[in-house]
């Protein structure tokens, strides 16, 4: 802020003071202009860390179910015939392979129903017309349908009295017909005290239920009635032990069945358990492309031209600039803001030495020596040092790895060396990280290089990168005080500057009268 609101701007001496005085601030600005550029680019650099920690995060969500046991125990069902029996997991079964035999299938009851004739009107829209309308109760609740009423209005009114009647009302234009069903396998569908026995739905008193049937076929009045069917129970039989089927479908040591079909006496279905060896590859798989994706961008950091030249762009310069200029010149100067960086490599160094350490065998009985080291499951560094360490698998190799040794697989991956002790990881105990597997080994140190990353670009006060930029602003700061006062003192130079020029031309002036008013 200027304190000084008295100023000159050339009026006297034809100066043009403004643009003189910007040129001497611009001048003076340069420092300041430095620590601004410097801020940007600590902003910048903290944004730079804070996508690194993002791949980390997405390369450790990519590895978090290779420490777990339960990844290497996926399971998946086949059935001899699914178009009989069809099967999905719905937990945990404890057997391999499951015999069905003897299955009547469930079979579902049928409500009642009635169909009435079909009727003389032209559309479910046509009103009954006078004369026409009726009355009639549907077990036991009074309906009236006056002359203005048309098919359509006629069911609305008997279905806002379904949860009272038990009984819906439908339209089929196909058979220009009227179909009451009750809502209940086992409801009763009673029509009485018709006001008008020849009303234009055809409606006909009489009762269907699922022992009386007022309907029948080559009823007099055209209607026809179908009596209720309960549900009738299935039966399955599972390994010798009969169960009784509700529906067909069938909960049963963590599977769902799905009968399809009738299976008779002397025939039979056989549902297999087998691990799912596809699953667990595309997990393994899955880790190993986050992985080369993760090296990938890094590495490309890590040797990321830097362009001196190139300083972030003050608001006065964008001005002035288009916005691909300014997206181009930004991009420049964002360019190797982590070359070389320390964390970044230091990272990358760990990382290697995680996934290429052998993992201890402190438990002959449950670990085969054999599969120590991820190369023996076939996957290994690719060959070309331009790479930079990226795996590739031998899927051939890790297939038959899966399908022939599950558990030593699981092992090398999810072993845990003592979960006794909560406060050990693999990153900062040695022997934690001999006799750990891989999935563990990689979950730890990931976690501690986000920290790390954490402590340098974090958003607390307290890491290095937010504390350089609480000192930049500090300097911003003194730097805009010691602008202001430098300007409010060229200001109040010139404004002295002006009045004298203009005292001397009032003195001049006053001297020239007089010289001239004395001749």
């Amino acid at each position: 802020m200027i304190t000084n609101n008295l100023r000159f701007s050339g009026l006297a001496s034809g100066i043009d003071t403004e643009s003189l005085v910007k040129k001497l601030m611009d001048a003076e600005k340069v420092q300041l202009n430095k620590v601004i550029q410097n801020k940007t680019k600590t902003e910048w650099k903290v944004d730079a860390y804070r996508e690194v920690n993002t791949k980390f995060l997405d390369f450790r969500a990519s590895i978090e179910s290779l420490r777990l046991e339960s990844t290497f125990t996926k399971s998946k069902l086949t059935s001899s015939d699914s178009g009989k029996v069809d099967v999905a997991l719905s937990g945990l079964p404890s057997r391999s392979e499951y015999i069905i035999t003897d299955v009547k299938p469930y079979q579902p009851g049928t409500p009642s129903s009635v169909k009435f004739a079909a009727t003389s009107l032209a559309s479910e829209t046509s009103e009954l017309g006078a004369g026409n309308g009726f009355q009639f109760t549907l077990n036991g609740e009074a309906i009236d349908l006056n002359a203005q009423d048309s098919i359509r209005s006629s069911i609305t009114k008997i279905n806002a009295l379904a949860d009272k009647t038990g009984v819906t009302a439908s339209y089929s234009s196909g058979d220009q017909a009227i179909v009451f069903t009750s809502k209940d396998t086992v409801g009763n569908i009673s029509i009485a005290n018709l006001s008008n026995s020849t009303n234009v739905l055809k409606l006909a008193a009489g009762i269907v239920s699922e022992t009386q049937n007022d309907f029948p076929v080559g009823n007099p009045s055209g209607a026809r009635g179908n009596s209720a069917v309960g549900a009738i129970d299935g039966e399955v039989t599972i390994n010798g032990t009969n169960l009784t089927l509700k529906n067909n479908q069938l909960n049963y040591d963590g599977i769902t069945f799905t009968i399809k079909s009738g299976i008779p006496a002397g025939s039979q279905v056989t549902i297999t358990k087998k691990t799912d060896v596809d699953a667990i590859f595309d997990n393994i798989k899955g880790f190993v492309d986050k992985y080369n994706e993760t090296i990938l961008t890094l590495h490309d950091k890590l040797g990321e031209k830097r362009y001196k030249d190139f300083a972030p762009l003050l608001d006065d310069q964008k001005t002035d600039m288009k916005e691909k200029e300014i997206e181009l010149w930004e991009g420049k100067a964002k360019s190797g803001l982590l070359q070389s960086d320390r964390i970044i490599s230091s990272a990358l160094d760990k990382l290697r030495t995680t996934l290429y350490s052998k993992v201890n065998d402190i438990d002959a009985t449950k670990m085969n020596t054999q599969f120590d080291s991820l190369s023996e499951i076939g996957i290994t560094a690719s060959s070309n040092y331009k790479e930079n360490g990226k795996l590739e698998i031998n899927e051939t190799k890790l297939r038959e790895a899966l399908e022939n040794n599950i558990e030593e697989v699981s092992l090398l991956f999810s072993k845990k060396y003592d979960t006794t002790k909560s406060t050990n990881n693999t990153a900062n105990n040695k022997a934690e990280f001999a006799n750990s597997g891989i999935g563990w080994r990689l979950y730890d140190q990931l976690n501690e290089t986000m920290k790390e990353i954490s402590k340098t670009a974090g958003t607390s006060n307290d890491a290095v990168l937010s504390k350089s930029l609480s000192q930049l602003d500090t300097q911003i700061d003194s730097w805009q005080k010691r602008l202001e006062a430098k300007e409010n003192y060229y200001w109040k130079q010139f404004t002295a500057m002006e009045q004298a020029i203009q005292k001397s031309n009032s003195q001049s002036g006053w001297l020239t009268q007089q010289m001239g008013g004395g001749m």
